[in-house]
């Protein structure tokens, strides 16, 4: 009798020891399958890339590199270098300015961004700068400009009369780019994308001479289809495509313009 107490107290102790260890497993393989979830929610994430994010930082990573300059600190002052409100980016993008020697167009920069959030233009205006100068790019897609028509809204008259003031005070040479997606028109007034692209450049430029930006300083230009901003793949591209680009010229820039004739004030060698 005490032998077969004693096997059946071992058999019960042994059966316990066996069901803490499978709840010991159990937990370990909760917590494996926790981090396989959060994995895969990382590469999703990652997976969804913002185009015009990582546009913008590898320009920034490309200036840093070039000029051996470092990255200023958000507290150094200024909103960053960049300002972006592209539908696929709901918050703005700030990647902090290069410090050192004092970057062109920094204050006609930090004004225009301003103004773009002041009026919650995030969406519809998008301020960034490249190596050729600063750019402001209009989202033509019924919001400046009626579709498949170089007639200036109301809306972009205003935007035009509001920043103005900053393109004629910054003494720059502009140019003015036209845009537009890779689908085709064909209307007895725009034939192609060509056309259609040209008279959108023209009409900015018209408006802004009447604003009061000095006509010598002004150049239109259309491009078409054929410089995207980013790839025409989607409907949300596309928008970012139809676009008038306002482009405050760097002074390296502006000396490759042909027949560009020297700006008052500013110094050339």
């Amino acid at each position: 009798m005490a032998m077969a107490k004693r096997q059946q107290a071992g058999g019960e102790g042994h059966g316990g020891h066996e069901t803490a260890g499978m709840m010991r497993w159990l937990i370990t393989y909760a917590d494996m399958i926790t981090l396989l979830l959060a994995l895969f929610i990382m590469l999703y994430a990652i997976s969804t890339l913002d185009i015009q994010r990582f546009k913008a930082l590898v320009e920034e990573f490309q200036a840093l590199f070039a000029g051996g300059e470092t990255p200023r600190t958000q507290s150094g002052g200024g909103k960053g270098l960049l300002f972006l409100g592209a539908p696929e980016s709901q918050k703005p993008l700030v990647v902090s300015l290069l410090e050192g020697k004092k970057p062109e167009m920094h204050d006609e920069e930090e004004a225009l961004e301003r103004y773009v959030e002041r009026k919650g233009l995030e969406q519809k205006v998008l301020v960034h700068r490249e190596e050729r100068g600063l750019v402001v790019s209009l989202l033509t897609d019924g919001i400046f400009f009626v579709v498949g028509s170089a007639e200036l809204s109301e809306e972009a008259k205003k935007v035009l009369r509001e920043i103005a003031p900053v393109l004629k005070a910054s003494n720059r040479y502009i140019r003015v780019e036209g845009h537009t997606c890779n689908l085709p028109i064909h209307t007895l007034r725009y034939p192609s994308n060509w056309e259609l692209s040209v008279a959108r450049a023209t009409a900015v430029v018209r408006y802004l001479i009447a604003c009061g930006v000095p006509p010598h300083r002004l150049s239109a230009v259309g491009y078409g289809e054929y410089r995207p901003m980013v790839p025409n793949t989607s409907e949300e591209n596309r928008r970012l495509n139809r676009r008038v680009d306002i482009v405050l010229l760097s002074e390296s820039a502006r000396k490759a313009e042909p027949f560009s004739p020297p700006l008052k004030g500013v110094k050339t060698p």
